[in-house]
Formats: C-alpha cells, structure tokens, sequence
C-alpha cells in the first residue's frame, strides 16, 4: 500500500513537472518534453526477444532524464542526457527492479544513443545492465526505442484527444 501511494506521488510529481515544460518543448524540435516510447529488449548476442515494455520518458531541459514504464516489476528512472550535435543526443540513466514479492532485485544501468528524427520522432540503441545488490553484473540486454512526442491537446497522429 504504501509503495503504490509513493509511485502514485511520483507520478503526480512527474505529471506537475511536465506541464512545466511542455510548452516550450513544443516549440522545438530539441529532446526537451515528454515522450511515448516503446522499448524492445532482446539478447544482444542472439538477437532473441527479452521483454517489450512501453514508457512515458520526460527530457528536462536542465539535463535530466525521468521516466516510467507499464511495468510493476521496476521503478522509476532518473538520469542525465546531452546532445552531441543537432540530431544525436547520449542518456545515461538507472532505476531498480522487483521480483514478484517487492523485493529488490536488482539496480539496472542504461546507456542510450539517440537520434532524433523529423515531425517528433526519435529512434535509439542501448544496452541495460542489471547489477545486484553488490554491484556483481547479473544480465546484459541491448534495446530499441522508437518514439513520438507528447503534445498537449493532440495524440501522436495529431488527433484532438477526447477526454
């Protein structure tokens, strides 16, 4: 109970944040704002499929990166990122994982290259590396991300939401 009142604050927090920002972000074609993104997982040797989780993932203009998944079994993320150039932006970021119970399982590390596209949009490659309690490196996994810009008042496709 009291975890789902901590990531319920959470996200209120991140929500307030946001609305701080967003604006602006609209009027760039910049990382600044919020993001929907889907993440495929897979076994970076094989190419196997791991896990695909779907995230909302805020790049805040001071350089700090926050995010949340679909997922019970992690928490939230907080890292940094910084533009190389124009279109290709590095992010680092952690966050904690769970097994079934809510115990800890281990504390994951992502390293993030992204390129932004056109009419918001980006693409990005990584790799998450899971580390347990003692910081000995349990698993490796390499990502995709695609993702499109949040508006206010418009879906993805440029839709009007309807409340």
């Amino acid at each position: 109970m009291t975890q789902r009142m901590f990531r319920n604050c959470i996200l209120l927090t991140l929500g307030f944040a946001a609305s701080q920002t967003i604006l602006p972000a609209q009027e760039r074609n910049g990382l600044e704002g919020i993001w929907s993104v889907s993440v495929n997982v897979t076994n970076c040797q094989t190419g196997a499929p791991i896990r695909t989780v779907v995230s909302l993932q805020q790049f805040r203009p001071d350089g700090s990166v926050l995010e949340t998944a679909n997922t019970a079994s992690r928490g939230m993320s907080e890292g940094v990122w910084g533009s190389a150039d124009e279109k290709n932006v590095a992010a680092l970021y952690w966050f904690f994982r769970y097994n079934p119970d809510g115990t800890f399982a281990s504390r994951a590390s992502v390293t993030d290259k992204i390129v932004l596209g056109s009419n918001g949009e980006f693409t990005s490659t990584g790799i998450v590396l899971d580390y347990d309690a003692n910081g000995k490196l349990l698993t490796t996994g390499c990502f995709t991300h695609t993702a499109t810009r949040l508006t206010a008042g418009f879906d993805r496709h440029g839709n009007e939401w309807n409340h």
